[in-house]
């Protein structure tokens, strides 16, 4: 309960006495009127006697009211009179609910003098102990007199109104309406600084303040939580307020820039869930200097699906003095609309200059959603004015059958930038136009005839082509698929420049322009320096190889007789391994497994070509068996053979397990052959086969790798007698040290357990090998009582290091806790193998800790190892700031930088790498990687980067990135009919 002291507002007064007989002739005169009722008797007696008998009469009479209305209707005319009724409220003991209100109000107001003056400010003090009083009563009742109120704290001077309209709004005893119309009436009347009273501590009066405060525009709000200001404003929406009230404080707190932006937010929430939200307000707000405010606002807008919400998003997209982030958003939230028709209004921001790149593609690309938009399309993809890359975008959403007239009048104009050729070569690639572009064909290979330096329309009118089909394709890609690619490339280069390096290539242009930007791309975006193209024809020879993959596929996708004897022709040329990878997925598709065999078994062809058509054929079901039928043909060379070994091992050593023992018990067979097949048996655990290896171990005449080798490919469970035995033979004498190897492998991969004097024996050997093979035993075994001698290994001043890692592994293996502190020392040592191992054991232990941060930033460790460290950051803050620390460092290493780049994702760094992408000093292996770590991003920050590193015409490689980029982030998601970016990514990946 809120109370009010109403004794800190009287004020002194002074007594005046009366003489005792004027007293008795007083009481006569009170007594009188009080039994005659005739009030107008007070009129007779001056201004202190009539005070004095009216308050007699007031204290004396049974009911005071009809004093009261005389005196109250006797005001009008001489105010006097409602200074006595103030004293007659005073003396009485009960007054009533409204006489008090009325007599304060009408003071109050000056109906009785100026209340500035003495008596007129006496007598409203006089009737504040009545007041409080009747508003006790007030808030007791369910019905209040509100306009009686309303009227009363209008009147009363603030520093009375106050107290009592705090009282009224923050007390939990007053009804919630009565509650918050007093609020209403606190706020009508209090400034930004004047005093208000600390917050209560009930939720219902909290909030009521909070509504004051904030609708005053105080300082209160500021010194609250964030946290409860935000709750207290998500739940004012299910308060008693009502909507107006809901509206009217998000409104305030929504302008007040003082407080935190969650806070606004927050209040924005609670405006957007009315029936009528100020969208005025609203958009306002979308300007907000604050940057989470502002796109907050425009999420929130974008979440409502309602008309004014749409029509608030339009003006913001089409306002070019709005913030660019803004209408960017705007854009996105318009793109994916699909109740209201707002072609035009995409038309118009895919044709605006002044829009960031992101979102005019994504615009262009916005349209296609409906077909009834292809006209506006079909203008944009003739529009010179606009920018080539947003066309471009148009023509490849624009997937319709009826575009395809179209497309083909735009291919036969020469003036047609070949980005807006490729994606219309990728619409036309697609299933829903594949019917329709087959009227095409004749104009698509005249395209591809005439696009011999620009590789990248090649690549797409190759794909087109293929999706086409028909006997003209066949024939224009057949010999695209062999040597014809890489003569078709040299064929628009001068000859004398083959062999220039490629940095002179370009400082003298001696190569076309497309082939100058993809020359510029590949140099950028290779993982590292060394993988990068030295001289033009190995550039060359990565673009044809391109080529090929790309005409193989496109063949495949053919099919037929005339595709499949291309593929067979292009098996005769030699392949690099992407080429050979998509001939042998080509037969894999189209070829049964005998066809796959057939050229498996051929020696003519490449043995790239052949270890992947023996890959593709041991995953198939019959295909391991047919290989194991193959041995058995004489004109099978040894290369051949071999192919079959390592497939076996690699999908059916299990099953051919018994073939692998034949051959390795065959002596007629080379002794590579047998150690191969040995060597698949490793891992196998049928037991059947332990007799044949053990006769093998146990021929004195074999060599003695090939007995080691036997050994090592035991299974895991073996019979007493062969443990046994193979106790002996190392129990002496030491065998070979091949043999030696296998046995302690054998043994320990068993838990032999009588077997470890011997395992104890050998860990110290001079042999690193056979050593390790020891330590490597003791492990398997899994016996913590070995811990002692595995930790005098690891300590030994005559083991090497090698031998005292392996020690240090085998404890970790075993589970010591200790064993970590013994592999931090290795992390320094001077052999990188070394320093490797042991990273990656405290990786596996998961006890990295901050030795991953400690090594990244370390310049004397070596590269190695730091891109490993980087690997085995954990997420957090400090991650991500040694991240950028090494991105924008321009004195550290171009690898180490790009690797940091590419595993930067965090949207709050993305100015960091920005300022590297578009700084020129920096090596461009480390800007391609930020242009790829920002298209990752996926963020607002990153798009509008990613827009401005594409409009950087000084820069063509960086401008290429950051289109790339752009292309998958805003057109891929749009697209239901084919994945552009997987098939960018799928050439960036081959080359």
């Amino acid at each position: 309960m809120i109370t009010i002291d109403p004794l800190r507002w009287l004020k002194r007064r002074r007594a005046t006495p009366v003489a005792p007989h004027h007293h008795d002739a007083l009481v006569g005169r009170a007594r009188d009127i009080g039994l005659t009722g005739r009030w107008e008797m007070l009129d007779n007696l001056p201004a202190p006697d009539r005070d004095a008998v009216a308050v007699r009469l007031a204290v004396q009479v049974d009911d005071p009211l009809p004093l009261f209305r005389w005196l109250w209707r006797r005001a009008a005319i001489a105010p006097d009179h409602l200074l006595t009724l103030a004293r007659c409220l005073r003396a009485v003991s009960d007054s009533g609910m409204l006489w008090p209100i009325r007599v304060g109000t009408a003071l109050a107001e000056g109906r009785a003098g100026d209340i500035a003056t003495g008596p007129v400010l006496q007598a409203l003090l006089d009737c504040l102990p009545a007041l409080d009083a009747a508003l006790d009563r007030i808030v007791q009742r369910k019905r209040s007199p509100v306009r009686v109120l309303q009227r009363l704290f209008r009147a009363l001077p603030l520093d009375l109104a106050t107290p009592r309209l705090s009282r009224l709004a923050f007390d939990e005893a007053t009804p919630a309406p009565l509650a918050w119309t007093a609020a209403d009436w606190l706020v009508e009347r209090l400034s930004a600084t004047d005093p208000l009273d600390a917050p209560p501590a009930t939720p219902a009066s909290r909030l009521r303040w909070i509504y004051v405060e904030a609708l005053r525009g105080g300082a209160g709000l500021q010194t609250l939580e964030v946290s409860e200001v935000r709750a207290a404003l998500a739940a004012f929406a299910d308060s008693a307020a009502g909507a107006a009230r809901c509206e009217r404080l998000g409104s305030a707190v929504l302008t007040n820039t003082a407080l935190a932006p969650t806070v606004r937010l927050a209040a924005l929430d609670l405006v957007v869930q009315q029936e009528a939200p100020p969208w005025t307000q609203i958009v306002a707000l979308c300007s907000d200097e604050n940057e989470a405010v502002r796109r907050g606002a425009l999420a929130r807008i974008g979440a409502c699906s309602g008309r004014e919400a749409i029509a608030t998003l339009v003006r913001l997209a089409l306002n070019v003095g709005a913030p660019g982030d803004v209408r960017f958003e705007a854009v996105m939230r318009l793109s994916v609309e699909a109740r209201w028709d707002i072609a035009p209004v995409l038309q118009r921001c895919a044709i605006d200059g002044s829009l960031p790149l992101a979102a005019q593609l994504r615009a262009a690309a916005a349209l296609a959603r409906r077909s009834v938009n292809l006209p506006r399309m079909l203008a944009i993809i003739r529009d010179p004015q606009v920018r080539v890359e947003v066309r471009a975008a148009a023509a490849r959403a624009a997937a319709f059958p009826t575009m395809a007239p179209h497309f083909f009048r735009l291919m036969l104009d020469s003036a047609t930038p070949p980005p807006v050729l490729i994606g219309m070569c990728q619409a036309l690639a697609t299933p829903a136009c594949r019917t329709a572009a087959q009227r095409g064909r004749l104009i698509l290979i005249r395209l591809l005839n005439a696009a011999r330096a620009d590789v990248s329309l090649t690549l797409t009118i190759i794909r087109a082509l293929g999706a086409i089909g028909g006997d003209e394709a066949v024939s224009a890609l057949a010999p695209l698929a062999g040597r014809s690619a890489i003569e078709r490339l040299q064929s628009v280069v001068p000859s004398d420049a083959l062999d220039l390096p490629v940095g002179i290539c370009l400082e003298q242009a001696l190569i076309p322009p497309p082939m100058i930007t993809r020359l510029r791309c590949a140099l950028a975006c290779a993982p590292t320096i060394a993988e990068q193209p030295t001289t033009l024809a190995q550039f060359l020879v990565n673009e044809a190889n391109l080529v090929r993959c790309a005409a193989i596929e496109a063949l495949t996708v053919c099919g037929g007789a005339r595709a499949r004897e291309a593929i067979l022709i292009a098996l005769r040329h030699p392949a690099a391994p992407a080429v050979a990878a998509a001939l042998a997925v080509s037969l894999d598709t189209s070829g049964s497994s005998h066809d796959l065999l057939k050229v498996f078994a051929d020696a003519g062809i490449d043995p790239t070509i052949r270890w992947h058509i023996v890959d593709r054929l041991a995953q198939r079901a019959d295909g391991p068996a047919l290989l194991r039928d193959a041995w058995t043909q004489r004109d099978l060379d040894a290369y051949g053979r071999e192919l079959i070994i390592d497939a076996l091992t690699r999908y059916d050593a299990g099953a051919s397990a018994s073939f692998l023992v034949r051959l390795a018990s065959d002596a007629d067979l080379a002794p590579v052959v047998r150690e191969r097949a040995l060597a698949a048996l490793e891992g196998v655990t049928d037991a059947a086969f332990e007799e044949a290896l053990v006769q093998l171990i146990g021929d004195g005449h074999l060599d003695p790798g090939l007995r080691g080798k036997a050994a090592a490919s035991l299974p895991v469970s073996l019979t007493p007698a062969t443990r046994a035995m193979l106790r002996d033979l190392v129990r002496t004498d030491p065998p070979p040290t091949p043999l030696l190897i296998g046995v302690l492998r054998a043994l320990g991969r068993c838990r032999d357990a009588a077997a470890l004097p011997i395992f104890l024996r050998y860990i110290l050997d001079e042999h690193t090998e056979v050593a390790q093979a020891a330590i490597e035993a003791l492990a398997a075994c899994g016996d913590s009582s070995i811990t002692p001698a595995l930790v005098r290994v690891a300590l030994s001043p005559q083991a090497g290091a090698a031998t005292k890692l392996n020690a240090v592994e085998a404890l970790v293996r075993l589970g010591d806790q200790d064993a970590v502190r013994l592999l931090r020392p290795y992390l320094s040592h001077r052999s990188i193998i070394l320093q490797m191992r042991a990273f990656r054991l405290l990786a596996e232990t998961a006890q990295i800790g901050g030795e991953a941060e400690r090594l990244a930033r370390d310049r004397l460790c070596p590269a190695p190892l730091r891109l490993a460290a980087l690997n085995h950051l954990s997420a957090g803050s400090s991650s991500e700031s040694l991240l950028a620390a090494l991105v924008g460092d321009s004195g550290e290493d171009p690898t180490i930088r790009a690797a940091a780049a590419s595993r930067l994702h965090a949207p709050g760094h993305v100015s960091t790498l920005v300022g590297v992408a578009l700084d020129a000093t920096a090596p461009m292996i480390v800007r391609s990687a930020c242009i790829a770590s920002l298209g990752a991003c996926n963020a607002t920050d990153a798009w509008l980067a990613l827009s401005t590193l594409a409009s950087c015409e000084e820069e063509p490689t960086i401008r290429e990135l950051a289109l790339h980029e752009l292309e998958h982030l805003t057109v891929e998601p749009l697209s239901d009919r084919v994945n552009y970016g997987a098939q960018k990514r799928h050439d960036h990946d081959r080359r």
